[in-house]
């Protein structure tokens, strides 16, 4: 690793400041990714929309990373061997269909209206512990057919996981072990009496394919989604009047909190044959990191890029990456979102940020979002 590149790290992808200075001073940068590997991020929306569909460019490393493991680290499943990886996307995008997504529609209300109901209405709630967080646990729960009884070894598991943050905390070993023992037996369960769910229709597969795409899922699918509806009620709750004043402007609304928030950091690529991007030359092997949120805030494709302004003429952001190694979740996320935003306008049309926060959280994966959801009729 050569230790002059400059570091980008977690905390650089979020820093809108250090973002925006990368972008200005051209679309390439050749850097240290996090300590992993040299590669070159990318931080303009057009140089960003024309990598990630060319194909030159391919999904996966190139390079072998060891043996499959049963129970790999969370961050190994992120960095699986190409060929791994790719059987794991195949996997899931046959079977996580918009039709799939559309027909979880009706359990997808009915698990915000729980959540919604269990709130106090009236007095200041964390919206994070209540809704943001769990929520979408409870729909990956759904999707993938687990049973009431059996959820609690997927909340110990990954909660394990800073949602709001995007930064992994130790998750225990009994848990993850737990968690994994109840899943294998779940998944033998479902290849005998198949149901209407994801580890049914993945079943026929390997059964370690099976855990280790569903543990992909359930580590890759609830944090963007607790940060897009945290951040999101936020900025929406710092506007007036209401949450979504129109109906028929949800769709717009959410599309413009996505391009805004950004919740994923990165979208890569790998050269498999050398090629320019930005007036740079690019060898083969290389990894090409387009960042999501510059690319989003990039000002030639979006006027004033650091405003909500859901009544954009035209939206094409890249939030869920592009091609084919586009967001598997994406259009549950979209769903997810829609039914969030458009359940609290409904049912909340008053609800406010509490003039109180409290106290400055004192570490990553604390901090609480308080909301009173019905703070009754100012008159």
């Amino acid at each position: 690793m050569d230790s002059s590149l400059p570091l980008v790290s977690v905390e650089t992808l979020r820093d809108m400041d250090a973002l925006r200075r990368m972008r200005e001073a051209g679309p390439v940068h050749h850097v240290n990714m996090g300590g992993r590997e040299p590669g070159w991020i990318l931080t303009c929306h057009e140089a960003a929309a024309k990598a990630l569909v060319d194909p030159r460019l391919r999904g996966d490393a190139p390079q072998a990373q060891g043996p499959e493991k049963e129970l790999a680290d969370e961050e190994d499943l992120f960095f699986l061997p190409g060929e791994q990886h790719a059987r794991l996307r195949r996997m899931i995008s046959r079977q996580l269909t918009p039709r799939r997504v559309a027909g979880l529609l009706p359990r997808i209300q009915h698990e915000a209206d729980l959540l919604l109901d269990a709130m106090p209405a009236a007095e200041p709630a964390d919206f994070i512990a209540a809704f943001s967080r769990p929520f979408p646990v409870a729909v990956l729960c759904e999707l993938l057919g687990v049973p009431p009884d059996g959820r609690r070894h997927i909340r110990d598991y990954v909660f394990g996981w800073i949602a709001e943050a995007g930064v992994g905390t130790v998750v225990t070993e009994s848990a993850g072990v737990a968690m994994a023992g109840y899943l294998k037996e779940l998944i033998a369960r479902r290849r005998a009496d198949p149901r209407d769910d994801l580890i049914s229709a993945m079943s026929a597969a390997d059964p370690r394919d099976v855990l280790s795409a569903v543990r992909l899922l359930l580590v890759a699918g609830h944090r963007p989604v607790t940060r897009l509806l945290t951040e999101g009620v936020e900025i929406l709750l710092s506007r007036r009047p209401g949450l979504v004043e129109d109906p028929a402007r949800l769709d717009p609304t959410v599309e413009e909190l996505l391009r805004l928030i950004t919740p994923t950091a990165l979208s890569s690529r790998y050269v498999k044959e050398s090629l320019e991007i930005g007036g740079v030359e690019l060898p083969e092997g290389g990894g090409v990191h387009c960042v999501l949120a510059a690319v989003n805030r990039d000002p030639d494709r979006f006027p004033d890029p650091d405003a909500f302004a859901p009544d954009r003429p035209a939206n094409p952001h890249l939030a869920f990456g592009l091609g084919h190694r586009h967001c598997l979740g994406a259009a549950l996320a979209r769903a997810e979102a829609k039914v969030a935003v458009g359940t609290l306008a409904r049912r909340f049309p008053r609800m406010r940020l509490a003039a109180d926060q409290g106290p400055a959280p004192t570490r990553a994966g604390t901090r609480k979002l308080l909301v009173v959801l019905d703070p009754g009729d100012p008159t």
